[in-house]
């Protein structure tokens, strides 16, 4: 957490909807004359599996229109085991299509080595994770259409994946995760950096570590600003569902081979269609059980800074499914 802002945490239990909430106070004077807005977070214990589909079903007939659904996820990279499993996205995936609704599986391809940075490679790679036997198409793209964003003084133009940038409605299925690079990654990351093009994921590495080449203070780009930028490009009027899976909670991202240690105990899941709050949630939670030194970098930065450009809020109601 940063020293800038005076955060403290109410918990409290709503009688009448039965629900455990949590009220973040970012700062007393700055929210005495304003109304504070809760964003909906939906949290389904680890041995509750069974109670995902009801939340999804919810959450996809009370925003999606139209029949395709993007489900955007890391399929893996070859060694590492702690990605989310094609088993836990074909529950999310048969849900929406007891609706009526037409999911496709998708990522893009990746900057560095490894086993995703082809059409191809990744392709053989969704086989061998066994991401085929889902029943749904699995896509993998690259090239797209540019977004423009001005935020906060940082101009960047955004090559988002085309597939991407033409639906409507997309679900950001996640493994939350430490990162070394922005703290937490969770859907941020996943469609900030997973939505766009290769050119792009290197333009935004680029601008990250042209920055901390300057003058420190010159400049106000940080990686974790950049990739709460990406977000907000790829998700220009779309309607969307985050879903985060708090198992196996490893230090590193899914793309290392030996993201290990575990970090945190496994909590369950958690579901949103704010990706803001849902960022915010599952860190609270494992900060809660693994204490505030668990990350390697503030994870608050890019949470912070996302709700700045109005990507959603850090204040949330969590609902106990």
């Amino acid at each position: 957490m940063t020293s800038t802002c005076n955060r403290i945490y109410h918990f409290f239990e709503n009688k009448v909807l039965g629900q455990s909430c949590f009220l973040r106070k970012l700062n007393k004077s700055l929210w005495a004359d304003e109304i504070v807005i809760m964003s909906e977070v939906f949290f389904v214990e680890k041995d509750s599996l069974n109670k995902v589909p009801d939340v999804v079903r919810s959450l996809a007939l009370k925003d999606f229109s139209g029949k395709e659904v993007l489900i955007k996820l890391h399929m893996g990279e070859r060694g590492n085991k702690w990605y989310v499993k094609p088993e836990f996205v074909k529950v999310v995936t048969d849900e929406l299509k007891k609706i009526g609704l037409n999911p496709f599986i998708y990522d893009t391809i990746i900057l560095y080595g490894g086993q995703r940075n082809s059409r191809l490679k990744y392709e053989n790679l969704a086989r061998e994770h066994e991401f085929d036997k889902i029943g749904c198409d699995v896509v993998i793209g690259n090239k797209g259409s540019p977004v423009r964003l001005n935020e906060e003084g940082i101009e960047f133009t955004f090559e988002v994946a085309e597939e991407v940038y033409s639906v409507k409605n997309i679900v950001s299925i996640v493994h939350a995760k430490g990162s070394s690079q922005t703290g937490f990654a969770g859907t941020m990351k996943n469609m900030g950096m997973g939505g766009v093009s290769k050119s792009t994921k290197l333009a935004m590495h680029s601008a990250s570590l042209k920055r901390k080449m300057l003058t420190l203070g010159k400049s106000p780009v940080t990686f974790n600003k950049i990739i709460a930028m990406g977000t907000k490009a790829c998700l220009v009027d779309k309607s969307l569902m985050c879903i985060h899976v708090l198992l196996d909670i490893t230090k590193e991202c899914d793309c290392r081979r030996n993201a290990l240690p575990i970090i945190c105990p496994d909590l369950g899941y958690l579901l949103s269609k704010d990706p803001v709050a849902i960022e915010a949630a599952s860190i609270d939670m494992i900060i809660q059980n693994s204490g505030p030194a668990v990350f390697k970098r503030d994870p608050w930065e890019q949470v912070e800074f996302a709700e700045k450009i109005g990507l959603g809020s850090r204040t949330y109601e969590l609902v106990n499914v």
